[in-house]
């Protein structure tokens, strides 16, 4: 699946009930996919041959306890190489979001105590305006979010394995559900806020960023194309 046919089906699903859409978690399973199939097709041959595989929704042990990660590509013998979060956030953003934010840094700090030389991202997507029903009124300060998950952005250099609560890679997506005849991501709206020259938020580029990150540090493994 591509992100634009992700997109369209997350659109049709959110639009035609969005209590049920996000409740069911139906429509973020559309994005689950679009990860999967594209961290899937950069695979090599030497890594498919050797039993490296994507799994969604995988039981992975943190320092505390187990979380199940959304997108992880695992090596059978060593674990988890890549380790993907997703959410979303639908409506009463500005009452949960620094909750929720507490939360996600709890959870990749949890994974990379147990897991420092993985690479850890994260997906997180607020709608341009809310569509669910009472909740069209709430204003949505995008760019205040845009530069809260930059700041927690960049592992880099050779002492990143020390670093905890710091993703390597984050895609913030703000969606217009309203577009048709599919959604859209508000890059423009998210880069007035964060210049994608001092973080790239897009989740365009996400994999691509994600597959970068690896290869820096793991030189010698021929794991992606």
């Amino acid at each position: 699946m591509d992100l634009p046919e992700a997109l369209r089906l997350m659109g049709v699903d959110y639009r035609g009930d969005p209590e049920k859409a996000v409740r069911s978690q139906s429509f973020i399973k559309h994005l689950h996919d679009y990860l999967a199939d594209a961290l899937d097709a950069r695979l090599t041959p030497w890594a498919k041959t050797r039993g490296i595989y994507v799994k969604k929704e995988a039981n992975i042990i943190g320092s505390a306890k187990p979380k199940d990660v959304d997108v992880t590509i695992i090596d059978p013998f060593n674990g988890p190489l890549m380790l993907v979060g997703v959410r979303s956030q639908m409506s009463s953003v500005g009452k949960n979001v620094l909750g929720y934010y507490e939360m996600l840094l709890g959870e990749v700090t949890s994974l990379q105590e147990r897991f420092p030389i993985s690479t850890h991202g994260y997906v997180y997507l607020h709608p341009l305006v809310s569509i669910k029903s009472g909740k069209e009124a709430e204003v949505i300060d995008h760019q205040r979010y845009a530069r809260l998950y930059a700041a927690m952005t960049g592992r880099p250099g050779r002492d990143y394995k020390n670093l905890r609560g710091v993703i390597d890679q984050f895609a913030y997506m703000v969606v217009n559900f309203n577009a048709l005849p599919a959604a859209t991501v508000e890059d423009a709206l998210v880069a007035a806020a964060v210049p994608q020259t001092e973080v790239d938020l897009r989740i365009s580029t996400f994999v691509d960023r994600m597959i970068a990150t690896f290869k820096s540090r793991l030189v010698f493994w021929d794991v992606f194309i």
